[in-house]
């Protein structure tokens, strides 16, 4: 089995909201909340729980109103990998972050 991916790339296999969500582990999300939360920003366990953007489920309290994601979804693409307009404004600011989500997404362009 391949590698989950979000839509920006990131591999929901190294996420830990999606590894505890998958094993049902209610004090593990517990824990990632109150690592999460700052005093500017506060998680509330139900907001952490995610099934994966790509997939209808439970989903990170920011996916509804993530740009890549409602970008890739009216696109109806599969990851911004697969997009005419890939690397855009809006990738590369998630990109800049994550080192890996570029790496997997890469890799899916150069198989294309």
């Amino acid at each position: 089995m391949g590698k989950m991916l979000s839509y920006c790339g990131n591999n929901c296999g190294e996420c830990p909201a999606y590894l505890a969500t998958q094993k049902n582990d209610v004090e593990e999300i517990k824990k990632i909340s109150n690592e999460w939360s700052s005093d500017k920003m506060k998680f509330t366990p139900e907001e952490i729980y995610c099934d994966g953007c790509t997939i209808e489920g439970r989903h990170f309290s920011w996916a509804p109103n993530c740009d890549i994601r409602i970008c890739c979804m009216e696109k109806k693409l599969e990851n911004c990998a697969y997009c005419e307009d890939y690397i855009c404004d809006i990738l590369k600011n998630s990109l800049d972050k994550s080192p890996s989500a570029k790496q997997n997404l890469e890799e899916i362009r150069q198989n294309l």
